[in-house]
């Protein structure tokens, strides 16, 4: 199984620093370190409420670093307890976003335009008993909702990811044209040795890129180091083309690329777990 394990935020390699500085003040994100290594320079930003997300520079002399002109149709989620809230700031700062749209399950999620018109998308999610004050964004970290992807058919794409990715396919719904599918998370898995799972909505549309494509907000899921050769075989078996390799995932990092049927670019790393 190939497990949700957050991503990388792209950013040009001369505007790096202004990135991780327009995180900070507009989202209320926390820089906790910056690297630069040989994949070029990272920021690792700390969200209010829980989790860790990569600023990465382009830079480093594999494919699998660079930046694509197309923009595709897969997206990396964020929760927010109040999303009308939520784009009440956004719009005070003069960041742009689309219209609010409601998911089969009837979370409100929709698209902003972060630092150099990078998307990230927004789900509503439900506080629960959490009391805790936020930075003004209310953008507070991964939520409940980790990936929604724009296919032409939910129902081959989920059985797609089901057999290359191993992901759970939990509903179906072609008359209303979506699929709920379910990974589970790398971080619980890995770190803590227990099962918490992750939600992708796929949603059927007709306005698909038509070429393989990209986004800077960049998912990644998860596989071990024993196992990342073995996979990345299996994937060239089943006739499926993955990018070169980039990196070490046996002694470091390593990462690669591929694209689902409908060309959206499913990113892929392994890393040994401290």
């Amino acid at each position: 199984m190939y497990r949700w394990d957050g991503g990388f935020i792209m950013v040009e390699p001369e505007r790096f620093h202004e990135a991780v500085q327009w995180y900070e003040e507009i989202l209320g994100w926390t820089c906790i370190d910056k690297v630069m290594s040989w994949v070029g320079r990272k920021a690792f930003m700390k969200m209010p409420r829980s989790g860790v997300v990569t600023i990465k520079s382009f830079e480093g002399e594999y494919d699998h670093l660079q930046s694509q002109s197309n923009v595709g149709n897969v997206s990396l989620g964020f929760a927010t307890y109040d999303l009308e809230a939520t784009l009440h700031f956004l719009a005070d700062k003069n960041i742009t976003f689309t219209e609010i749209n409601e998911l089969p399950n009837g979370q409100k999620f929709c698209d902003i335009y972060a630092f150099e018109n990078t998307k990230l998308t927004i789900v509503e999610e439900s506080r629960g008993e959490d009391t805790v004050e936020y930075p003004p964004s209310g953008i507070v970290g991964f939520g409940t909702v980790n990936s929604i992807i724009y296919v032409r058919d939910p129902k081959f794409s989920a059985e797609w990811y089901e057999k290359h990715l191993g992901f759970e396919v939990r509903t179906i719904d072609e008359e209303n044209g979506y699929a709920h599918l379910q990974t589970e998370d790398a971080y619980d898995r890995n770190a803590l040795h227990e099962c918490f799972w992750d939600n992708i909505w796929l949603l059927q549309t007709k306005d698909v890129v038509e070429k393989p494509n990209d986004n800077k907000a960049r998912i990644y899921y998860d596989i071990r180091p024993e196992v990342f050769f073995k996979e990345y075989n299996k994937l060239i078996k089943n006739g499926i083309k993955p990018s070169e390799i980039a990196g070490d995932p046996i002694n470091g990092w390593g990462g690669f690329h591929i694209y689902d049927p409908d060309h959206n670019r499913i990113n892929v790393w392994s890393y040994i777990q401290n």
